[in-house]
């Protein structure tokens, strides 16, 4: 499947601030599962825009704006080709508990617990819940798990914040999308599964496109493999892949300072569409309008980074 996916972000000031400097994570990964054909990123008012990869493979713009400003707005669009390989979870014969020997370097930051993702007490009644016995496939408790937070946790947008821990979620029963992903990263590293926060959008055909969290899962008979637990899926061809990390913390859309003591606005909006080929490499030169309207982020005690309160169910 070919994608096109344009994400707005505006931030506005009360009044005139004299620089900012922010980094984006929204240029989409290549790997397995997907390949970014085109990327294009607007900044305005105009700068340069410099670009690095960091820890995780992530490709990160960074930009200063200098000189009095009341607004910065942030245009990114991609286009990428899904080509997502089925993964048959519940056919996984990899069995609990995981041989820690059998962890690499790179699966290793994915079993500690920190930031958002930490151990509490409100965990156990979770963990009792879907506790595997030995020997027990390790695909189906990935399974079991996402199924059971879909099933007893609400979807609810504005009761939780991008810094909120697990315990948020677990007293408050509700919460979106990257709450939901904290939880399930909690639940499996609590039992010695690797899993990492995936950041990107889902395409939904003929309804409203988002921004997106899910979690992928690390078994060594398949390597990386995403579920979503908002949804209780799998990954699937419809899932834009831009960013992974520990926690929310390591793969926020953007993240900036202003130098100013005036109130700051976001506003955000992301639209996705199907295309029937590839176009051609002038393509971001005719990018259609976007259709949705900027949709207002709830403003946080300080200049944070732009959360997912946008993630809707199917």
């Amino acid at each position: 499947m070919i994608l096109e996916v344009q994400h707005e972000s505006r931030f506005t000031y009360a009044e005139a601030v004299e620089e900012a400097v922010a980094e984006m994570r929204m240029e989409p990964v290549s790997d397995d599962d997907q390949s970014c054909r085109s990327f294009h990123l607007a900044v305005t008012p105009a700068t340069e825009v410099y670009r690095y990869q960091d820890g995780f493979g992530n490709r990160v713009h960074h930009f200063n704006v200098l000189g009095t400003h009341d607004q910065v707005r942030i245009l990114s669009a991609a286009v990428v080709e899904t080509h997502t390989r089925p993964r048959a979870l519940a056919a996984c014969r990899d069995a609990y508990p995981l041989d820690p020997s059998r962890l690499g370097l790179d699966e290793y930051d994915f079993v500690q617990f920190r930031g958002p993702v930490r151990p509490s007490a409100r965990l156990a009644p979770v963990l009792d819940a879907v506790r595997p016995r030995a020997g027990a496939p390790l695909g189906e408790l990935v399974l079991r798990v996402s199924r059971y937070i879909h099933d007893h946790f609400e979807y609810a947008r504005y009761v939780t914040l991008a810094s909120s821990p697990v315990d948020d979620l677990l007293e408050q029963g509700k919460g979106v999308c990257q709450d939901f992903t904290h939880l399930m990263i909690a639940v499996l590293r609590s039992f010695g599964v690797p899993a990492r926060y995936v950041s990107g959008y889902i395409h939904r055909p003929n309804s409203e496109s988002q921004s997106h969290a899910w979690c992928e899962a690390w078994l060594p008979a398949l390597g990386w493999v995403g579920v979503d637990p908002t949804n209780d899926c799998p990954v699937t061809e419809y899932f834009i892949k831009v960013a992974v990390g520990r926690d929310f913390t390591d793969v926020p859309p953007n993240k900036g300072v202003y130098r100013g003591r005036v109130q700051e606005g976001i506003h955000v909006r992301v639209e996705t569409r199907e295309l029937d080929s590839l176009p051609s490499l002038s393509w971001q030169e005719q990018l259609p309008p976007l259709n949705v309207p900027l949709t207002a982020i709830r403003p946080l005690p300080r200049p944070t980074a732009e959360s997912h309160p946008e993630c809707q169910q199917q």
